[in-house]
């Protein structure tokens, strides 16, 4: 089939991806008005590199100390596998729910039920625990944002995550409702924010390197001694770090009936951002390892990454790239909205 540009392509690769939706038993009903770089944003912003990795750094750091960076390499090497898995279905059927709806065409009805609950469940779940990242980061920006008493009594930092999160989901929902398009316009510059501000700052951290990948990627602050499984299952435990990040990517496909060409450039936005994300979270974390002044300090394991960067890079360096989460957030939360 020519996958020639203009008006001509454009029509006959819609034709054939509504061919493909036929084969599901309805008929597309949604208008395709997002282009290569939303069905991409739409899938990076899912991951969100700056979301995930400064949400829970000080978790990976806490259970397996610095070396559990290597976590990152290796949930990528299998969440690759899911990539590829998921681009083949995307080729084939570019659909709006991407997973309930493979499941139901490639194990039938029951796979497919079983598959679109499970799927919306890990929806909700993910964007609540998104919304609540505001609170790692906001507070540090400015004491303003403990709307809730000051930070220090019991239940403080949880019910001011939970005024925060709930202003973002807020928000979110009007955008969403609002329409599709927004949306995109939205998340393309949000997106573009992010990455822009994740390339700056592993420039930023590069320069202010301290120690070799050699010192910092093998201390483990001799966690996990004395258990069953030793350092090795301190290492599980501090790997959630990573898989909490690396997911969504399947995003890109689920906005298939509402993309330009979603056949061809559906599966090529998966890999992009999964790759992309790969990258960019893998230096930033390095570096941020490398640089930080203190490796031993236990800031790390309560201020995670938005300390480092303070710590590194100064209070006012510091809180642009902080702002430049905040972004990263936002854009994040909408992009889960819009999956579910």
């Amino acid at each position: 089939m020519s996958r020639t540009k203009g008006p001509e392509g454009q029509a006959a690769d819609s034709g054939h991806d509504d061919d493909a939706l036929g084969e599901l038993g309805y008929k597309p009903e949604l208008k395709r008005t997002l282009g290569n770089f939303h069905t991409f944003a739409a899938g990076i912003s899912y991951i969100s590199i700056l979301t995930g990795t400064f949400q829970l750094f000080y978790f990976g750091v806490s259970f397996g100390g610095p070396a559990y960076w290597w976590s990152w390499p290796m949930v990528f090497c299998g969440q690759l596998m899911v990539a590829l898995c998921f681009c083949e279905l995307a080729a084939r059927y570019p659909v709006a729910g991407s997973v309930y709806n493979w499941a139901k065409k490639m194990g039938g009805p029951h796979v497919g039920w079983l598959g679109g609950w499970m799927m919306m469940t890990a929806t909700m779940v993910t964007l609540a625990a998104v919304a609540l990242a505001y609170q790692i980061t906001l507070p540090q920006i400015d004491d303003w944002f403990q709307f809730v008493g000051d930070g220090s009594g019991k239940n403080d930092q949880a019910a001011n995550a939970v005024l925060l999160g709930s202003v973002l989901i807020l928000f979110s929902t009007l955008v969403n409702a609002f329409g599709v398009k927004l949306m995109a316009r939205i998340n393309s510059a949000g997106v573009f924010i992010e990455l822009i501000a994740a390339v700056a700052l592993i420039i930023f951290l590069a320069a202010h390197i301290t120690r070799g990948p050699s010192t910092a990627l093998t201390e483990t602050y001799g966690l996990g001694s004395g258990q069953s499984l030793g350092y090795f299952g301190a290492f599980l435990t501090a790997s959630l770090a990573s898989a909490y990040v690396m997911y969504g990517f399947d995003t890109a496909s689920s906005l298939g009936e509402e993309s330009h060409n979603p056949g061809r450039n559906a599966p090529r936005a998966i890999l992009r951002a999964l790759i992309a994300s790969f990258l960019i979270g893998a230096f930033i974390l390095l570096f941020a390892l490398l640089s930080v002044p203190d490796l031993k300090a236990e800031e790390l394991s309560t201020g995670g990454l938005q300390y480092v960067v303070l710590a590194t890079l100064g209070d006012t360096i510091g809180e642009i790239f902080l702002w430049a989460v905040v972004v990263a957030i936002t854009v994040c939360v909408l992009a889960v909205q819009a999956a579910g």
